[in-house]
């Protein structure tokens, strides 16, 4: 398997073990009558599960399908008088089911914007004065920029199938 970097990496593996057998105390009678230790195969598809997950982030290079992103949104507040509305926006995403988190830090959005896309994050939902009285967010898409506003049922209905997990 090449990875992003074009390097080889061996991940699929089939393993013949005369050892692991006799530890188990495994045994079969042969057609002699006599009782035989077998020899055992092991196969890994992709190889150990610390490879392939070290193979997918840089494949990915960190900028995972929402899916599989650890941190699917963040609440951006645009200032600490708007804390109670990010956090209620906040449990309102967790308990649908979205990794979210909120940046409560004092710096301008801008800079939390920044932090955003360094960690890769896929969705920053801003709240200010018009999103909380209207009782809305605002939403930026990483890579497709701004969304609009619109309630978090909104959100999480555009969001409904990326969220899935791929079976």
């Amino acid at each position: 398997m090449k990875d992003s970097l074009s390097r080889d990496w061996q991940c699929g593996t089939i393993q013949v073990d005369f050892n692991l057998p006799q530890r188990l105390g495994a045994e079969y009678v042969g057609k002699d009558n006599q009782k035989h230790i077998p020899v055992m195969l092991h196969r890994a598809a992709v190889g150990s599960i610390e490879r392939f997950l070290g193979i997918l982030i840089e494949e990915f290079m960190g900028d995972f399908p929402l899916w599989l992103a650890p941190v699917q949104a963040r609440v951006l507040p645009i200032s600490e008088k708007f804390a109670e509305y990010a956090h209620k926006v906040e449990r309102e995403l967790v308990n649908a089911g979205v990794r979210c988190d909120i940046d409560e830090s004092n710096e301008k959005l801008g800079y939390k914007f920044r932090q955003c896309e360094l960690q890769k994050v896929p969705y920053k939902i801003i709240v200010g004065e018009k999103e909380m009285n209207e009782g809305v967010v605002s939403v930026n898409k990483r890579k497709e920029g701004d969304k609009g506003q619109m309630t978090v049922a909104e959100f999480l209905a555009m969001t409904e199938d990326d969220r899935k997990v791929v079976r």
